[in-house]
């Protein structure tokens, strides 16, 4: 699979000192993040992938693993402006970015400085089906109904639950054919965001992202429930200007001339 447009730039901040690029749940889409554009103003140049199957991808077939999409969204990754790069991924959207990674890190050319994830159990974590639906039809259309991040328009429209329906067992299909196979840990810090009321994913999954990282991890939940995170993005966005402000400081220090330098001996 080679995805057409699977980056869409909507916040073209020349300014911004970071990249972050957002991954979508399952049965989203890249519109999921349009709302950030405000938290994002200043922060960062912000890009969302759109996954095949949907919005202006809608007749593209589903993707159907989780390596084939990461080495495609990698490849646009690598065509983004020359500034510090940082991932996002919501639920679906955290193992998506997590494999993104991965394959940016492994080819060396333009590796990510941080991992965001949220509302998502840790890539090793089993069984992979934990907290999702059976894959029939009624189950689906109840899980879509039960979450907070369905809108009201769709669950009232049988037009768009029968778009919605087929597009959400696409990506759960994903989550259950994903075997996580790595041995050593990211070389990257990765933190992890949750809802204290999320009933899907708890405390403890959450915290053992902690097992697939060399590169530092810390953890914040925050109240609300599976949504809560793409609800609230300036919890997010407080973290990547905390670590661009960090980069910059680093860049600074390094770029800095030693005292020798400045006395000229």
């Amino acid at each position: 699979m080679k995805p057409a447009e699977p980056l869409v730039q909507w916040l073209a901040d020349a300014e911004a000192p970071v990249s972050l690029v957002c991954f979508h749940c399952a049965g989203g889409s890249a519109q999921s993040f349009f709302a950030w554009k405000q938290a994002a103003a200043g922060v960062c140049e912000l890009y969302a992938v759109e996954l095949p199957g949907r919005s202006r991808r809608l007749r593209e077939p589903f993707a159907r693993s989780v390596t084939e999409v990461a080495a495609a969204f990698a490849e646009q990754c690598q065509a983004l402006p020359d500034k510090p790069l940082v991932l996002f991924g919501h639920s679906l959207g955290a193992l998506l970015a997590y494999e993104t990674a991965r394959v940016l890190l492994a080819q060396g050319m333009r590796k990510p400085v941080h991992l965001l994830v949220s509302s998502r159990q840790s890539p090793d974590w089993l069984p992979v089906c934990a907290g999702l639906p059976a894959l029939n039809d009624q189950a689906l259309r109840d899980y879509l109904a039960n979450l907070a991040g369905t809108p009201r328009e769709v669950l009232a429209n049988q037009a768009m639950m029968d778009l919605a329906v087929p597009i959400l067992q696409a990506d759960l299909e994903l989550i259950l054919g994903y075997r996580h196979t790595h041995v050593r840990g990211l070389d990257i810090p990765v933190d992890a965001f949750g809802g204290m009321g999320d009933e899907q994913v708890r405390f403890e999954s959450l915290g053992c992202w902690q097992r697939v990282t060399e590169g530092g991890f810390s953890l914040r939940m925050i109240e609300g429930g599976h949504f809560a995170v793409m609800q609230q993005p300036q919890v997010v966005m407080a973290r990547v200007r905390v670590i661009g402000d960090g980069l910059a400081a680093a860049e600074g220090q390094h770029r800095r001339p030693s005292p020798a330098a400045v006395r000229g001996d």
